[in-house]
């Protein structure tokens, strides 16, 4: 591999707030590749990354999915900097992250630790601590039980039917949290 490919590999993790370290984390879990070609595996990593070209390969939502569970973990906050931020002690930010009454969006870290790590946008948004959020929260499945990236996805992505605002940035402007409660208990229901 050249000396621009691995450059622009850099780049692209960088830009997209995945550690070079990290790439290589989830390459070491891949098979070993047959000799003479990448691998189907290897081709998707790059091609997650914008590099060269890929034939399709059926692993290839599989690392993307792999790459933006490790974006997710790098934008989030541990409860730590969560107690800080609050003015709390991090077993009050645990308190809120689970079990049927959670108010806060938290999901494990995956790795040894299995530690809480919080998606900032619920605090940047400021609807942490509305009533709604928690209502919201809790019509939802627990992270460990479902996709913590699609769970995201679904509560920041721009919705038509709440004229292009997210879920989470609705809510924050005051759109009626009922609907979005009602809307939440059919999460991960096939259309």
């Amino acid at each position: 591999m050249a000396i621009a490919e691995l450059d622009r590999i850099a780049e692209l993790a960088s830009v997209r707030g995945i550690e070079l370290s990290e790439l290589a984390d989830v390459l070491e879990g891949l098979p070993e590749r047959p000799h003479g070609r990448l691998a189907a595996a290897e081709q998707d990593v790059l091609a997650a990354l914008g590099v060269g070209p890929v034939e399709e390969a059926p692993t290839r939502p599989v690392m993307a999915g792999v790459l933006r569970r490790r974006q997710l973990e790098n934008a989030a906050l541990t409860t730590g900097q969560v107690a800080e931020l609050l003015d709390r002690d991090p077993s009050r930010i645990r308190q809120r992250l689970d079990g049927p009454r959670r108010s806060l969006l938290g999901f494990h870290r995956q790795s040894v630790l299995r530690e809480w790590l919080l998606p900032a946008f619920q605090f940047e948004l400021g609807v942490h601590d509305q009533p709604g959020w928690a209502a919201l929260l809790q019509a939802l499945p627990q992270t460990d039980e479902t996709s913590p990236t699609a769970l995201v996805a679904w509560l920041t992505s721009p919705s038509t039917h709440l004229g292009g605002r997210s879920r989470a940035q609705a809510l924050a402007d005051g759109f009626d949290p009922q609907m979005l409660v009602a809307e939440a208990t059919t999460f991960g229901m096939p259309a």
